[in-house]
C-alpha cells in the first residue's frame, strides 16, 4: 500500500445551524483521486458514531468517583478511539488531527486523548489490566517507555510495595 493519506476532521456549522463533522484531504489528493468522496463520507459517518459512543462512555465515567478512576472503563473508551484510527488506516488514511479533533469533540484535553490512545496501544487486551490499579496510576506507568519497567511497576503495585502515584514517581526516578 502507498503511504497513508492524511485526513483531518473538522466541525462545521451548516447554514441550517446544524453542526457536522467534515473530513478533509489535501487538494492534491482530491485532484489525483476524485473517487475518494464516498470513502470520505463513510469516515465522517464513522467519526460521528465514534463521538456519540464515546460521549456515552464519558457520561458513565463521570457518573461516580469510582467510575472516574476505573481503568477498565477507560480502556473501553480508549479502544473505541484506537479501533476507529485503525479502521481508517486500513482504508489508507491517517487521522492527522486526532488529538485535537477528539479533544474538541469529546470535551477532554488533548493530553487525556493521547493517554487514552497510548493506553489502548500499550495494553491491547483488556484482560491484561488490573482493576485495582487506578487510571491515574496507569497514566504514571504509561510515562515509562520501557515495557519491562512498566511490568515491574505493575508488579510492585499489586504486591503493595508501591501504593501511591508519588511512590511510583519516586520509583521511576531510580530507573533512570
Amino acid at each position: 500500500m502507498d503511504s497513508l493519506i492524511p485526513i483531518i476532521i473538522n466541525k462545521t456549522k451548516d447554514p441550517d445551524g446544524l453542526e457536522r463533522f467534515r473530513a478533509a484531504l489535501s487538494l492534491e489528493e482530491l485532484i489525483l483521486k476524485p473517487s475518494l468522496s464516498k470513502q470520505i463520507m463513510e469516515i465522517q459517518e464513522a467519526y460521528a458514531k465514534l463521538i456519540q459512543d464515546c460521549k456515552v462512555l464519558l457520561k458513565t465515567l463521570k457518573s461516580s468517583r469510582k467510575n472516574r478512576g476505573n481503568p477498565l472503563l477507560k480502556w473501553d473508551l480508549a479502544k473505541k478511539i484506537v479501533n476507529f484510527m485503525e479502521q481508517i488506516e486500513d482504508k489508507g488514511y491517517h487521522f492527522a488531527n486526532s488529538a485535537n479533533a477528539l479533544s474538541r469533540d469529546l470535551g477532554i484535553s488533548e493530553r487525556q486523548v493521547n493517554y487514552l490512545i497510548e493506553f489502548a496501544k500499550t495494553f491491547p487486551r483488556k484482560e491484561t489490566l488490573h482493576p485495582q490499579i487506578s487510571w491515574d496510576k496507569y497514566k504514571e506507568i504509561l510515562d515509562v517507555k520501557n515495557r519491562q519497567f512498566q511490568m515491574t511497576i505493575i508488579k510492585k503495585l499489586l504486591d503493595g510495595e508501591l501504593k501511591t502515584r508519588d511512590d511510583i514517581r519516586k520509583f521511576k526516578k531510580t530507573l533512570k
